[in-house]
């Protein structure tokens, strides 16, 4: 009797495996593979990055080389308006370091700047990360001039646009020992050679070569040109023309029929962004796309 109990549990714990899939492994297997979807934890990060478009780096690779380029800029440049980060340099590690958005780490985790779980200790605000959402490979580094290869824990992301920004916010916020900036006076830095030393002298990279990869690539594809900010009317420019047309309406200096209006068409009363007693500050908030009009609808060059 206690032979065929003994029987039957053996029989049962081989069922049970076959039907799991349960095999072995070692543990240096377990540390070289990326994790399987079904080890890794996948959530909808709990930021947003502010953006109507997302975009996934698998859905570029069939790109052409400059059609990604191109991409990744005009990524950049949207958080350059938000971030102050110089859309250039951005574009340009982005570039470098997710090859085009070809590596691993992009195509699987929407990771193009190469950032780990754990920066140092570091926590900053603006996080798009979800704190959890990991990625596990092999990566290259050099120390002291010497590659060596580890295994780490990278981010990772929903989106390319979620990268792009936790990117920026790190570059921001991220301290030496919780006190001092570790990146100090990259934040409005116009120059892309300074602000890409800043980075490398803030111990961003451990290629000693860094900096000259960079700017190399900013300059072989000319992405300052990301670095200029959109030509649509900002807020400020709106509040003034609004501000102007009410001084205009409470001192009634002069009738409505004498303003200068600044629209897309005259027929588009609802594209309207100020009307202005003065041609001058009509044209200063006149952007590409709008047009200035007189009281009888007809365009004023």
């Amino acid at each position: 009797m206690l032979k065929k109990l003994k029987r039957m549990l053996l029989v049962g714990c081989m069922t049970l495996c076959t039907v799991s899939g349960v095999q072995a492994a070692t543990l240096e297997d377990s540390m070289l593979k990326p994790p399987s979807e079904e080890h890794t934890t996948e959530k909808v990060s709990s930021f947003s990055t502010g953006n109507t478009s997302v975009t996934t780096a698998a859905e570029l690779v069939d790109l052409s080389q400059e059609e990604r380029v191109n991409k990744i800029g005009e990524m950049c440049r949207e958080d350059y308006e938000k971030s102050g980060v110089l859309a250039s340099v951005s574009a340009a590690q982005c570039i470098l370091e997710s090859g085009y958005l070809t590596t691993e780490l992009a195509t699987d985790a929407n990771n193009c700047f190469g950032m780990k779980a754990d920066l140092s200790g570091n926590m900053w605000e603006g996080s798009t990360w979800d704190g959890t959402s990991l990625y596990t490979k092999q990566t290259g580094e050099e120390y002291d001039g010497q590659n060596v290869t580890i295994v780490a824990d990278f981010r990772r992301y929903d989106c390319v646009e979620d990268s792009v920004a936790d990117h920026s916010a790190y570059l921001l916020g991220a301290t030496v020992d919780g006190e001092v900036l570790r990146y100090a006076g990259l934040e409005g830095e116009t120059d892309y050679r300074k602000a890409i030393q800043i980075i490398k002298d803030g111990g961003y990279a451990t290629d000693s070569n860094y900096v000259a990869k960079v700017c190399s690539i900013i300059e072989r594809y000319d992405l300052t040109r990301f670095d200029e900010i959109s030509e649509e009317p900002s807020q400020k420019q709106t509040k003034q023309a609004k501000k102007d047309e009410e001084e205009s309406k409470e001192t009634n200096s002069q009738s409505s029929d004498e303003l200068y209006r600044v629209r897309k068409s005259w027929e588009d009363a609802a594209s309207q962004i100020g009307a202005f007693t003065s041609l001058e500050n009509a044209r200063e908030v006149c952007a590409k796309g709008y047009h200035i009009y007189d009281a009888q609808g007809q365009e004023v060059k």
